[in-house]
């Protein structure tokens, strides 16, 4: 079995918080890294911080197709409405 960091690409700390664009988040607290929605991501567009740590959605690859959200056991990714 592929450890889920090494099918991540990663950010850094002076990467871009996502902006308006972004339909969907990671909930850290209930995420079990388990790689279900990298794995389902057809663009790529999941990326962990230093250590696979912080999940978060890529922006600029991100479709809001909804795969990731479907393919999460836990809820962790969940669509995220601008306010």
């Amino acid at each position: 079995m592929q450890d889920v960091q090494d099918m991540l690409p990663l950010f850094d700390s002076e990467s871009p918080d996502p902006g308006s664009g972004v339909s969907y988040a990671i909930d850290i607290d209930r995420c079990m890294h388990c790689g279900d929605c990298v794995r389902a991501c057809p663009f790529g567009a999941i990326a962990a911080g230093p250590m696979g740590r912080a999940l978060r959605i890529l922006e600029d690859r991100c479709t809001a197709c909804g795969t990731c959200h479907e393919a999460c056991p836990t809820g962790a990714v969940y669509e995220h409405r601008e306010r």
